[in-house]
């Protein structure tokens, strides 16, 4: 999802760009992001090759119902609903890049987390994405609305405080979070009538996510009884998510844990046993593969 209406509001300082000014940097790619798009294009190959959920099996029925009766517009529209990116799809692409001789990282958990990680470590000099998630996550410097002419427009962190829509003078990283967070994101909902020029007046006004809820509670404003405590897990969910740290080979924090945050971690992602089992079933994946192969 992302945070919504983020970008149109940070379009003074989106410069547009082309893929030749990247030259000789190393850029991650959100490729499940282009995968989804790339399915577009053989959403009917997919779906016919693909297991599927019953909502993705009925799409299905629908598209070979309208490609029976001729109707290739409405059948290509309902292939596209029926796709579905599976692991296996992703599987194949990691053994094109293991041919190609390109790196990859297979996330611990989100992307967003494990790019901005990338980037903060300097393993990278950009991340090409669709997602704003990556502004809230403190990602330097981004990419969005990359075309297939390499066409797209750079968001740089640096320049933030240069935008017109909204003004972030003396905004810290923290306080845009907090407005984002606050504005609605994927960890959690916006208060009612809570958007995004609204929370970036309070975080600007009050500094602080517990100052702007104390405010929003004395004006008798409805806050949920958890919300603050669910607000301080989507916090602590931007900031220290596990990611891989490829330098290493083992997961790390995307920031450092601080000392006084004894809390239970889960909700930041899988521990390490996870990515055993992870690994357990690509290797029965590529078993399975090469049986195919051989058979």
């Amino acid at each position: 999802m992302g945070i919504q209406g983020l970008l149109p509001l940070l379009k003074s300082i989106m410069v547009p760009i082309h893929i030749e000014e990247l030259r000789g940097c190393s850029v991650a790619v959100d490729t499940y992001s282009w995968l989804h798009k790339g399915a577009l294009s053989c959403s009917k190959q997919l779906c016919k090759g693909e297991p599927t959920t019953r909502s993705r099996k009925e799409n299905l029925q629908r598209a070979v119902e309208h490609e029976s009766l001729g109707n290739s517009k409405a059948a290509y529209d309902y292939y596209q609903k029926a796709v579905d990116i599976s692991p296996s799809v992703a599987y194949e692409l990691i053994q094109v890049l293991k041919k190609e001789n390109i790196d990859y990282v297979v996330a611990p958990y989100e992307a967003d987390a494990q790019m901005t990680f990338l980037a903060l470590s300097k393993n990278v000099d950009a991340v090409i994405t669709e997602d704003s998630d990556l502004i809230p996550f403190g990602c330097p410097r981004i990419v969005f609305k990359m075309d297939k002419y390499g066409q797209g427009v750079q968001f740089q962190y640096s320049m933030l405080h240069q935008n017109k829509e909204l003004s972030f003078t003396g905004f810290t990283k923290r306080m845009l979070l907090e407005m984002c967070i606050l504005s609605g994101c994927d960890y959690l909902q916006s208060l009612p009538g809570m958007g995004l020029r609204k929370a970036h007046a309070l975080i600007q006004k009050f500094k602080s996510y517990d100052k702007v809820i104390k405010h929003l509670k004395y004006n008798t404003v409805a806050v949920p009884p958890l919300y603050e405590e669910s607000f301080k897990k989507a916090l602590w969910a931007f900031q220290h998510q596990r990611v891989y740290n490829p330098a290493i080979e083992d997961i790390v924090h995307l920031t450092d844990i601080p000392f006084d945050l004894v809390h239970d971690l889960d909700f930041l992602g899988p521990y390490p046993e996870y990515l055993f089992f992870f690994i357990f079933c690509i290797f029965l994946i590529e078993k399975a593969s090469l049986y195919y192969r051989n058979s």
